[in-house]
């Protein structure tokens, strides 16, 4: 299975808290599958979440920064 990892800031983590529970944490990052980064990218969009969010793949290596506004 392919895995990414997200890097919230402190205020998304407070939206989305529910759903990180249990998951991998390392410095911030938090490591999912997409399905879950998708639910969790939902969320903030539809919070009015202002921030960014770093996105890694583990599996192809590409980091990408989300912007919200």
């Amino acid at each position: 299975m392919n895995y990414l990892s997200l890097k919230l800031d402190k205020k998304a983590q407070v939206i989305v808290n529910d759903l990180l529970e249990g998951l991998e944490a390392a410095d911030g990052w938090y490591k999912m599958t997409a399905r879950l980064a998708a639910q969790i990218d939902s969320k903030l969009t539809e919070s009015d979440y202002v921030g960014k969010v770093e996105w890694f793949s583990d599996s192809d290596y590409i980091e990408k920064e989300i912007d919200y506004r």
